[in-house]
């Protein structure tokens, strides 16, 4: 059962035609010319057209996907009314049992059409369903349990990666290697309810301390913390050893049973490389356990490493940041850096050329960063960004450069927290 749409130019013919769609199941039959307005609306599941000589082209104005067409038409149109869209075609004169058959065929078509498309659809969603299937299980696999920052696997994975980076680039690279102090006391002390809470406060305290998007905190293995720091020489090394040093002193966590003071501490040693082809990142982390085993002979609760003296760095209790924090999977930590660097880059080109935009290049390549923001939940950076669209689509240049400074501020002073909230 269906309905149907006869488009015949002459509404008074086409008897033949209403007593072959009776025969084949139609229930609702509805006249029109091709110049009538109800086909721009057409809601039929199969329209039959009687196409006069030389009127193939209007076929044009009836292809849809959700639609079977079957053109009546001279032997000579048959061609170009399949070229145009028609699924079936009877040429003239009628022949009312190869119409019925082409209604048919033109009816099973589109039912396998549909069909096709369903599948293609489910299809499509069993695909997404498990790309976010597989992007949640490598979330779940790169993460800490008890911490929340990222495991030994994914941390040495990353800094694999940093290291190959360093050595295209030729920076330095710095790793802190850290290690809380009595830990196995404490826990005899308190418990190892007591133990997981204070490596989760611990955890929190330095990953607060890592001030630049590339920078990020793993769990290196039961009490020992990792901390990667790219393109830093062994001087910001030990800044930051000693911020992450004091930070946990600071947090005054009680300790009866440590050797080394009456609150929780951690050691820690830092190297800083270049990589080179005769050397490996394993020499980069054997240089600070090697450092980290210094401190530790040297009585605890310091840090070790080879860098030139520095001024010590105190840890304020006051907010230093420009911008809140923001809290990151600890999956995106090799993503991240790469699309703010990227949006630096973008936006202080804009700002050179500011003069001369190209409206519906920059609106497209804007669109495309706010839903990579939106997709590492940098939610302010979205904002700036849907400001700087609108300051693009409007071409008003004095909106353009304060929105555009706005992004160049925010990408390079945000804060990037890189651990999975409790």
């Amino acid at each position: 059962m269906f309905e149907a749409l006869l488009v015949d130019e002459d509404p008074g013919t086409g008897a033949t035609v209403r007593e072959a769609l009776a025969d084949v199941g139609c229930v609702d039959i509805e006249t029109v010319t091709f110049d009538a307005s109800a086909l721009d609306g057409i809601r039929q599941e199969l329209v039959v057209v009687m196409i006069e000589a030389g009127r193939v082209g209007h076929l044009k104005r009836l292809v849809g996907t959700d639609r079977a067409i079957v053109a009546i038409c001279q032997d000579e149109d048959v061609d170009a009314a399949l070229l145009a869209g028609a699924a079936e075609c009877v040429a003239l004169p009628i022949r009312p049992g190869e119409l019925r058959a082409r209604i048919r065929a033109a009816l099973r078509g589109r039912a396998a059409a549909h069909e096709r498309a369903r599948s293609e659809r489910r299809m499509s969603d069993a695909i997404v369903a498990l790309t976010q299937e597989k992007h949640d299980l490598e979330r779940l696999a790169c993460v800490d349990a008890l911490t929340g920052v990222a495991n030994r696997r994914h941390t040495l994975a990353v800094l694999g990666a940093e290291w190959r980076r360093s050595m295209r680039e030729h920076n330095p690279l710095a790793v802190i290697m850290i290690d809380l102090d009595c830990y196995h006391a404490y826990n005899e002390q308190y418990g190892h309810l007591g133990g997981d809470q204070c490596l989760r406060r611990i955890s929190e305290a330095m990953v607060a301390c890592l001030r630049r998007p590339s920078d990020y905190l793993g769990r290196y293995g039961g009490e020992e913390f990792l901390a990667v720091l790219p393109n830093t020489d062994a001087v910001g090394a030990k800044i930051v050893a000693e911020r992450l040093r004091a930070s946990v002193e600071l947090l005054a966590i009680p300790h009866a049973a440590s050797v080394c003071g009456t609150v929780v501490t951690i050691t820690a040693g830092f190297a800083s490389l270049r990589a080179a082809a005769d050397l490996t990142v394993d020499r980069l982390i054997a240089v600070a356990d090697q450092a980290l085993l210094r401190a530790k002979a040297n009585g605890r609760n310091r840090i070790e490493g080879d860098a030139p003296l520095v001024r010590s760095s105190r840890v304020s209790a006051q907010r230093w940041q420009r911008y809140e924090p923001v809290l990151a999977d600890p999956w995106f930590v090799d993503r991240i850096p790469a699309f703010l660097s990227r949006m630096h880059s973008y936006t202080v080109g804009l700002l050179r050329v500011i003069g001369a935009l190209e409206i519906a290049a920059t609106t497209s390549m804007l669109a495309s960063m706010r839903a990579s923001a939106s997709e590492y939940l940098l939610d302010a950076l979205e904002q700036l960004l849907a400001e700087l669209e609108r300051s693009v689509a409007s071409a008003r240049i004095a909106d353009i450069r304060v929105a555009a400074e706005q992004v160049v501020q925010y990408v390079t002073h945000v804060q990037i927290i890189y651990r999975r909230a409790a």
